[in-house]
This record gives C-alpha cells, structure tokens and sequence, in this order.
C-alpha cells in the first residue's frame, strides 16, 4: 500500500492581485445604480400623472373625446 506524502506547513504570502480592479468594479457598479436611479427619479411620470399625454395627443386641446 501507497502512504500519502506527508503535508509541509508552508507560509504563503497573502498578495494583493486583484482587489484594486475588484474595489474599481464594485464603484462602477454602484455609480451606476445611482445614476440610474437619479435619471428615473427626475424622468418619470405615472401614468396618471395630469402632465402625462400620448405622443399623438396635442397637449393643447382640452377635449377627452
């Protein structure tokens, strides 16, 4: 029968590969969310808003008919 090798305790340097696009992605990401949720905010009408009309409506008329 085959004995395993037996494990070595090694010290592996923790290195720092990586994190700083990771940290740049995660901003991205939330800049992003941000800024879509300030155009919306700013943009957006309810349906039901009174200053809400179709495109082929003439917001000038005031007839419903």
């Amino acid at each position: 029968m085959h004995s395993p090798t037996p494990r070595v305790d090694r010290y592996v340097p923790f290195k720092q590969e990586g994190w700083g696009i990771a940290l740049f992605v995660v901003l991205l990401a939330a800049l992003c969310v941000a800024t879509a949720t300030y155009i919306h905010k700013k943009t957006y009408l309810h349906p039901t808003d009174t200053r809400f009309h179709a495109a082929y409506e003439d917001a000038s008329s005031g007839s419903h008919e």
